[in-house]
């Protein structure tokens, strides 16, 4: 289903599946495909013994997660836990990092990218670093969740630890908040965190939020319900909160100087064995802003009739130039746009069949003056 709004003047850029294939499209408001790649993880990645992921069997196993599109109309993107690859209008590709990239892929004004990656160690080349995940099973896995810089072509340019960024800053305690037992025998919770997100404050905004400088990142842990924003340079932790918000994602830095979520605000209990969300629970996903000088928070979107959403995991949403959003609604298969005043103006929903949808991990929107050659050249 699809509203047009058909005098906008921009496209869409869809992340998900689409034809029976991982895929991005170019849309426009009716729903057109401007541009499509065909996203083949054993294409982009031929050569098994360098793949990130080398046991998977199908590549639909390897589904999308952070994207973006260049100026050039150039798709930077990662297989969610399985690499990051860039690749040129007409498909071609341009570098495959291999490295376990995942959720997140932004631009930032210093060149380059960020993104999120992990490192994975066997527990005992751990133990003394992150005692509280110590296991007496020395081979047994341990995983930390780092920020990574690539440069333009793909090159890892810095990586840092987050886990060791919290613990640095004072904050140990919040790495076992979440009530997970540690036990010498085993490890129950080998992820030592589960970061969904950064982003970078612009220049242009940074004049907005007083506490915070151009460049800083705001990073959010998912199982901490925890978000905090931390200098880049120094990886000092200049603010941080956990909750009003439950399982979260997406922070960014709002014009207004606040920091938008979206509040996931629902467990994964929520979901049948098979992993889809059941139909008999609230729709209660909503954005929530809060103001990081006072800590007030508000609901701006979401949680009441006309505006009901449920993303159990993922989701995101981007902020627009007209005080609006576009919400990625993962478990829906849905898009929407809202005004500045909350009015859903335009959705767009993947629809399979009668039954099912079709995922959609990002969306977001380009004016068509962004790109400096026509689109339609590249289709």
């Amino acid at each position: 289903m699809i509203n047009e709004q058909p005098d906008r003047q921009d496209a869409i850029l869809l992340m998900g599946f689409f034809d029976k294939e991982n895929q991005a499209r170019l849309v426009n408001r009716d729903g057109s495909v401007i541009r499509k790649w065909s996203l083949d993880y054993f294409e982009h990645y031929p050569d098994a013994q360098t793949r990130p992921c080398a046991n998977l069997e199908d590549t639909l196993a390897a589904d999308v997660h952070g994207a973006l599109l260049t100026p050039k109309g150039e798709l930077v993107f990662s297989y969610e836990y399985c690499g990051t690859v860039k690749l040129d209008p007409r498909s071609n590709v341009l570098w495959a990092l291999d490295e376990p990239s995942h959720h997140s892929m932004v631009a930032s004004e210093q060149g380059g990218y960020l993104t999120l990656g992990r490192n994975e160690w066997p527990a005992a080349e751990v133990a003394d670093r992150f005692p509280a995940f110590f296991s007496a099973t020395p081979d047994e896995k341990i995983l930390e969740g780092v920020v990574l810089r690539l440069d333009e072509q793909g090159q890892i340019i810095e990586r840092i630890s987050i886990p060791e960024m919290i613990m640095e800053n004072g904050l140990t305690a919040l790495l076992t908040t979440n009530s997970q037992d540690f036990k010498v025998k085993r490890i129950t919770r080998n992820e030592l965190l589960h970061a969904n997100k950064i982003d970078e404050l612009s220049t242009e905004m940074a004049d907005k939020l007083p506490l915070f400088n151009a460049g800083d990142w705001v990073l959010l842990m998912r199982g901490q319900n925890l978000v905090m924003v931390v200098d880049a340079t120094t990886q000092t932790v200049k603010w941080h909160q956990t909750g009003p918000w439950i399982r979260q994602h997406d922070p960014e830095f709002r014009p207004d100087g606040k920091i938008s979520i979206l509040n996931n605000n629902t467990y994964v209990s929520v979901c049948t064995w098979h992993g889809k969300a059941r139909l008999d629970v609230p729709r209660d996903t909503n954005i929530m802003v809060i103001d990081p000088v006072t800590r007030e928070t508000e609901i701006v979107f979401g949680s009441k009739p006309g505006q009901e959403m449920l993303s159990v995991i993922r989701g995101q949403h981007k902020l627009l130039d007209d005080d609006g959003v576009l919400i990625t609604e993962f478990d829906a298969g849905r898009v929407l746009e809202i005004d500045g005043t909350g009015n859903v103006i335009w959705e767009y929903v993947n629809k399979y069949d009668v039954e099912f949808v079709g995922e959609i991990a990002n969306a977001k929107l380009y004016p068509l003056s962004y790109f400096e050659t026509d689109c339609k050249e590249c289709a």
